[in-house]
């Protein structure tokens, strides 16, 4: 794989930086990143670093060596070759050792000036901005920026789709970095046409691209965790291995995709998602925009009954907190058609799950009845045997059965 013709322009008000692509097994010959004119300033426009770093996963799974004629930054390139890799392949089995060359290196810092974390209103994104925003004192620590990228979260379905869930999503989103007068940076990108096996499984590697594409203005990023402590990420590990590679490998694999200019940061592990959900409890805002949701509908409100939805749900029932989001949530959809299912398996799955095992543990502490052992068995099977027959209908078979479920 060759990388070469790096190139930056504007288009529509968007700078835009871009590279060519060689490649025997990629068809796509053009990655871009851009973003709003007015943060030019912030991109590195002779640095290859955030294409290396989002393409490096897919010239594993390829097994193609990747040239790159051009400037990249030195301690990148070497973390990359020497540490990147291998771990990738420890991660992901069917991945191929390949080595990465350029033309050029650089041991430059930029020395900007911007302290960042992404907001997507979440519960380890709105603990990570309450305890270094709201609470942070200290200016070189406290965040001074939010950023928003198109790298995957918002799908795989063809690239205007995936660009109009992101844009809608960062319009609905921006209320709170408004309200607080922190600016709220979007990162577009055609990078999801790419990634073809999903985003949990490489999020951290494509985050961490979009977030080298503004090197020139990052000193220091935090990348929000995803609500293991450490001790359950080294015990859990093996669990999440080929699945997510942030709960695989957050805290050693941020700080090697870093650069001279660009501290990553994994932030968040000190606390599981129980104890960041009591957390952020403190903080106003998150009564008025916690977003959680990861239904996959049009709409960006929180549908109350998906995965996440439910175990955020299950969580402030525990604390007695669900009437103080009731505007954030539709509590009676949530009790009605969800919470038992849900409960029961929490409780089925509590030994082999941590996020459960916190779930179930937080209720019994404060009294919530909670289903038996065996109730809970019956319903996870029950549960996944419809599954498994919904996955097997035909598209058009689905279509109807959601239409009869919204009529009812």
């Amino acid at each position: 794989m060759k990388l070469h013709g790096i190139k930056l322009e504007v288009i529509n008000n968007q700078s835009t930086l871009s590279v060519q692509i060689d490649s025997e097994s990629i068809e796509e010959s053009v990655l871009w990143f851009s973003v709003e004119k007015q943060y030019e300033q912030h991109i590195s426009a002779d640095r290859y670093d955030p294409f290396l770093v989002g393409l490096v996963y897919s010239a594993m799974k390829f097994g193609e060596d990747i040239v790159i004629e051009g400037t990249v930054s030195k301690k990148l390139l070497h973390n990359l070759n020497q540490y990147v890799i291998p771990l990738i392949q420890s991660y992901s089995p069917d991945t191929k050792k390949i080595t990465i060359t350029a033309t050029q290196v650089s041991s430059e810092n930029f020395d900007g000036s911007g302290v960042g974390t992404g907001f997507s209103g979440g519960i380890d994104s709105f603990h990570t901005v309450y305890r270094h925003y709201e609470l942070e004192k200290d200016p070189e620590f406290k965040i001074n920026s939010f950023l928003f990228l198109n790298v995957g979260a918002h799908g795989y379905d063809g690239d205007e789709i995936t660009r109009t869930k992101f844009n809608n999503r960062y319009d609905y989103l921006r209320q709170y970095p408004d309200e607080v007068g922190v600016e709220f940076i979007a990162v577009d990108s055609n990078l999801p046409q790419f990634l073809k096996w999903g985003h949990q499984k490489i999020h951290s590697i494509s985050g961490a691209a979009g977030i080298l594409f503004l090197q020139k203005y990052y000193r220091r990023y935090y990348y929000a965790s995803a609500g293991l402590r450490y001790a359950e990420a080294i015990k859990y590990a093996d669990s999440y291995r080929d699945i997510d590679i942030g709960a695989y490998s957050d805290p050693i694999i941020l700080p090697l995709l870093s650069t001279e200019s660009t501290e990553l940061v994994s932030d968040g592990m000190s606390h599981d998602r129980v104890e960041k959900t009591i957390d952020i409890l403190n903080y106003e805002p998150v009564y008025r925009y916690l977003n959680v949701c990861v239904s996959g509908d049009d709409t960006h409100e929180n549908c109350s009954i998906c995965s996440k939805c439910s175990r955020t749900l299950m969580t402030l029932n525990s604390l007695g907190k669900l009437d103080d989001v009731k505007i954030l949530f539709d509590i009676e959809k949530y009790k009605t058609e969800v919470e038992h299912t849900y409960m029961s398996r929490q409780v089925h799955n509590q030994d082999d799950d941590p996020f459960a095992k916190s779930n179930v543990e937080l209720a019994e502490a404060n009294g919530i009845s909670l289903p038996s052992k065996a109730e809970a068995a019956l319903v996870t099977t029950l549960y996944k045997s419809k599954k498994k027959a919904v996955k097997s209908m035909d598209e058009d078979t689905k279509i109807k059965l959601k239409n009869l479920l919204n009529k009812n």
